[in-house]
């Protein structure tokens, strides 16, 4: 309303005064939560966060905490309704805590008080208009929810996709429109139709508001596809009916009509009319992703602020095989720079992918387990792993020197060399002649590729041919063989190698 949109004009700019860094979550702290019988902190330390853990281990409940703590409009039985149903401790509470990097009080979520309730905390009013949460069953609403029709996308648009699109001039939602629209409808009808008055304007401004918001989230729909790799489809036009009051003779036959919206894709000049049915499930993930990430940056205001933008995406990515989940990251950082995001996923090797890409300077990586304590109930157990990860295959075949374990260090050392190598070929853009599997890229093409890169740069190529005396013995595929004959001095020696090398190609 008018009068909120102000409202948010205030709470604006109480956050953004005095300029600071940008929102961002420091840690969250969920006890006697769903998974969580006892209280269990997360570091995040103000970064994107990637969690890996296997099924039932928690990763959900962090989701659903953060989902609910965010939330637009929050459920006051939310917390209590999801209490560890086992507690280690009886007299534990539901809670959820939230600690932010503006150095004032952390925010707590309790049964008795939410904080977007009743007199919201300006930063969890402003993140809630700018956050977003998807798992896998939500990409299933564009889609598998649609049995043999046409998907119709108005509830979804309404509700969830385009619900916070603001019109320019009242700056009221989407979802305020319809809301008033329905509020509307008359409860008298009469021979005089002046009674239909205010169901027509309302229908008018809620039609005006949806092609507004539907023009701005189609060329981003489109933009996302093509980034995400399916240059081979794409969004042609929405087409929608003109939401009316049907005016109809008998009570229970009254409403509204035309509450219909469609998507016109466009497949390599053809036309399905049921999606779902015609495309592989990798294609309906990633349109449905498009879908869904189009509406968040088509309603998220696109000026510098200083809330905090979250997005949470809990195992999206099951439909995708891996050559189709990597274009994603690419996606997070051209289009979410500037958000916090959560990766929740059970899958081992796609967070191992994504901790070889990422940068290690902007991401937190956890593992979690299900733990069973000593009264026998089960619990998450969180693992923090180092984000970079060649320091920390380096840093365990050290250990497995100190253990005697010479093979084990040998292949954690060519280990962190080909992760370091890869890397670096991929952030210097090395081209290589085309191989189905990128991973069929020998470890010499990886080295000669850096070096034909580095010519001139001395300090690179001389760190590069330390690495040359190694290869044979250590830093193989065979090196970790237990029948081959390995002394402690070489295998240190090729660690020590790798890590200069780690040093010299990190240094701009």
């Amino acid at each position: 309303m008018a009068n909120e949109g102000g409202e948010q004009v205030t709470l604006e700019t109480a956050l953004d005064s005095p300029p600071s860094l940008p929102l961002r979550i420091e840690s969250l702290l969920v006890r006697a939560y769903r998974a969580f019988s006892v209280a269990m902190e997360i570091p995040v330390n103000g970064r994107n966060l990637i969690v890996y853990g296997e099924n039932g281990a928690g990763k959900s409940s962090i989701y659903k905490a953060l989902r609910d703590l965010f939330a637009r409009r929050p459920r006051r039985d939310a917390l209590k309704s999801n209490a560890h149903v086992h507690a280690l401790d009886p007299l534990l509470t539901p809670r959820v805590t939230v600690t932010f990097n503006d150095g004032k009080p952390s925010l707590e979520w309790t049964e008795t008080r939410h904080p977007g309730l009743p007199t919201a905390d300006p930063r969890v009013a402003l993140a809630a208009l700018r956050s977003s949460f998807l798992d896998y069953h939500a990409l299933l609403e564009t889609n598998a929810f649609h049995g043999q029709h046409r998907p119709n996308l108005f509830d979804l648009a309404i509700e969830t996709l385009l619900a916070d699109f603001a019109d320019a001039t009242s700056g009221k939602t989407l979802a305020e429109r319809w809301t008033e629209t329905e509020r509307a409808r008359p409860h008298v009808h009469s021979s005089n139709t002046d009674y239909m008055t205010q169901v027509e304007a309302a229908c008018a401004a809620f039609n005006a508001g949806l092609e507004a918001a539907l023009d701005a989230m189609l060329p981003i729909i489109n933009t996302l596809l093509a980034d995400l790799g399916r240059h081979e489809m794409r969004i042609e036009a929405f087409e929608r009916g003109t939401v009316r009051y049907n005016n109809a003779r008998l009570k229970k036959d009254r409403g509204f009509a035309a509450k219909e919206l469609y998507a016109k894709l466009e497949f390599r000049g053809y036309y399905p009319q049921q999606p779902q049915h015609f495309l592989n499930e990798a294609r309906l993930s990633a349109l449905a992703l498009a879908f869904y990430l189009a509406g968040r940056l088509a309603c998220v205001p696109s000026a510098p602020s200083q809330a905090l933008k979250l997005l949470v995406l809990d195992d999206v990515l099951v439909g995708l095989d891996y050559a189709n989940r990597r274009p994603l990251l690419a996606v997070l950082d051209k289009h979410f720079a500037d958000w916090q995001i959560v990766l929740l996923t059970h899958d081992r090797h796609w967070f191992e992918v994504i901790r070889a890409a990422i940068p290690t300077d902007r991401w937190t990586c956890h593992e979690m387990y299900e733990m069973v304590a000593v009264t026998g109930e089960a619990t998450p157990y969180l693992r923090p792993v180092p984000s970079d990860i060649v320091k920390a295959t380096l840093k365990q075949a050290r250990d497995f020197i100190a253990q005697k374990h010479l093979p084990a260090a040998a292949n954690y050392a060519r280990s962190a060399c080909e992760l370091l190598l890869r890397k670096q070929c991929e952030d210097k853009k090395v081209a290589f002649p085309y191989k189905p599997d990128p991973k069929k890229i020998t470890f010499e093409q990886l080295k000669t590729g850096l070096e034909n890169k580095f010519a001139g740069d001395q300090p690179k190529l001389d760190a590069l041919a330390a690495i040359t005396p190694h290869q044979a013995r250590i830093l193989n595929p065979l090196s970790h063989d237990p029948t081959t004959s390995l002394n402690e001095a070489e295998v240190v020696a090729a660690i020590d190698a790798v890590e200069t090398l780690t040093t010299a190609l990190r240094t701009p």
